[in-house]
């Protein structure tokens, strides 16, 4: 029988994002015995793995590029260092912007506008520290500008975007999980 698993992320809104797509991507969480836990920030890593191994867990998660150094230090791997193989996997620069690329603005901007959040993105992008960036970046910013809208959308994001445009993080941790 496998080992559980325990995923680790950084905040609520990767864990909505997992806990969202794990049924999509043919994961059953419970079956499987799979726990997605937000360790609160990425210092927690070290803690955080050592914990979830120490119970006999095969560990893993997602991370955010800017903080690969805790998690590598934590693997006792270098930064720069491929870290898919331990089961942990970046996000360039982070889940939002992974999930709007994946979807694109059309599909983000439909969301935006099914949720009651048009007008609120509007006036977002209207900011003058917004106004010059990327559409991509400003959806980027506009949602992880609080954690309950962050938390909302990647779990929206995550249940609307396509099998085959699933972001790359997020697809090799399921294929890390059917490694096992």
């Amino acid at each position: 029988m496998p080992r559980p698993i325990t995923l680790l992320v950084e905040g609520e809104s990767d864990r909505a994002a997992h806990v969202t797509l794990a049924p999509r991507l043919g994961v059953d969480l419970v079956a499987d015995e799979i726990t997605v836990t937000v360790i609160g920030g990425a210092g927690n890593f070290g803690g955080a793995i050592a914990d979830a191994a120490a119970q006999g867990h095969r560990v893993g998660g997602l991370y955010d590029e800017a903080e690969e150094r805790f998690v590598a230090g934590a693997l006792n791997r270098q930064e720069g260092e491929d870290l898919t193989r331990q089961g942990f996997f970046a996000c360039r620069p982070d889940l939002e912007l992974e999930l709007v690329r994946a979807l694109g603005v059309v599909e983000v901007t439909a969301l935006l506008e099914a949720h009651g959040d048009l007008k609120t993105f509007r006036n977002f992008q209207d900011q003058p520290k917004y106004r010059d960036a990327e559409v991509l970046e400003q959806m980027r910013r506009f949602i992880g500008a609080n954690g309950a809208r962050k938390a909302k959308y990647a779990a929206v994001m995550a249940e609307a975007v396509p099998f085959e445009a699933a972001p790359e993080p997020l697809e090799g941790i399921v294929h890390w999980i059917w490694g096992a």
